[in-house]
């Protein structure tokens, strides 16, 4: 049964990394696969959940900042800033406040709901303009004129 608890750990921990970009679920899932093996050769699941505990820490501090040096040091490091496709991307709206370039955010309302918003687009889209959100950075949303 513990068996079964760590590994579903692991598998939790491999989708939260696949759609985040802290490089953290990784090394938390790697502590409990350790912790996995560990039940598997019989160890307690207390003496399982400090070693899940020992190996997530150590990981955490000891290799994830060389791997985040090594990534940034890479050619094929992804800028995790840049703004990205999201659930959001295709979502129609309005514009509430003029929006411009990201010196001159206004605001939308999509889905009922007022957010950040900029836009790549050449002239500011004033307020009433029908927009569709592009991409996001965190809660800003880009949007072009729809």
């Amino acid at each position: 049964m513990a068996a079964l608890l760590w590994l579903l750990v692991v598998l939790a921990c491999v989708a939260l990394e696949i759609h985040s970009n802290a490089f953290i679920a990784l090394f938390v899932g790697l502590g409990a696969f350790v912790a996995l093996l560990a039940t598997l050769v019989g160890a307690p699941l207390i003496l399982a959940t400090a070693v899940w505990v020992l190996v997530t820490l150590g990981t955490l501090w000891l290799v994830r900042p060389w791997a985040m040096r090594t990534l940034r040091r890479s050619g094929h490091h992804t800028d995790l800033s840049a703004p990205s496709p999201s659930s959001m991307t295709n979502l129609r709206g309005v514009v509430e406040i003029s929006v411009g370039d990201e010196q001159h955010p206004g605001r939308v309302r999509v889905q009922g709901e007022s957010w950040r918003a900029v836009t790549d687009w050449p002239d500011a889209l004033t307020s009433g303009t029908p927009i569709v959100v592009r991409k996001t950075l965190g809660t800003t949303l880009w949007v072009e004129p729809a």
